[in-house]
């Protein structure tokens, strides 16, 4: 109720730019929900410039037009979050399959927008530009293959894969700095 209350303060002078600094931290998903809703709305409808600054990347992804990335007070990348993410990777298919994946394999070869395929002790990992147009003729193409599919899914990189992209390298170092002390 006490982010509520502020965000209502925060509008009574009808303002072109509003600035919220993580409004959700703390608070459980139907909340968080309602949260995202408003800012959604105040955005939408009333044209209002919203600075949202959040550690949650999935928030930035859902409400965001910009993303900016900051490491270390700097800004390490910006740009829409599909932008931010095609940057950091390709999709991802992967598949769970019993039976010979050398045949899979080069089955996969020849379908179109396959850029890549690996097996890997009974899981085969495909990358593609496009996950989505591509996920349909990957499962066809197995269908005539001797391999039983298990399981098929498509991960696309997130925000989060963005981050660690960029400032991973800053994560390790501390790691490592604890583990030699």
């Amino acid at each position: 109720m006490k982010r509520r209350l502020d965000l209502a303060a925060a509008l009574i002078h009808n303002p072109e730019i509003v600035f919220l600094d993580e409004p959700t931290t703390g608070l459980d998903p139907v909340s968080r929900l309602q949260v995202w809703s408003e800012v959604r709305r105040l955005n939408q409808e009333l044209g209002i410039t919203i600075f949202l600054t959040t550690q949650y990347l999935e928030e930035a992804d859902e409400l965001a037009h910009r993303v900016g990335i900051i490491d270390e007070g700097r800004i390490v990348a910006e740009g829409t979050p599909t932008d931010l993410k095609k940057a950091v990777g390709s999709d991802l298919i992967l598949v769970r399959v019993e039976g010979d994946t050398a045949e899979a394999v080069a089955v996969l070869a020849n379908v179109p927008g396959v850029q890549n395929v690996e097996a890997h002790a009974g899981e085969l990992v495909i990358t593609t530009s496009t996950g989505s147009a591509t996920i349909s003729p990957v499962a066809v193409a197995l269908a005539g293959t001797s391999v039983v599919v298990r399981e098929l899914t498509l991960r696309t990189p997130t925000l989060d894969d963005v981050f660690l992209e960029l400032t991973g390298t800053h994560i390790e170092r501390s790691e490592s700095l604890e583990e030699s002390s």
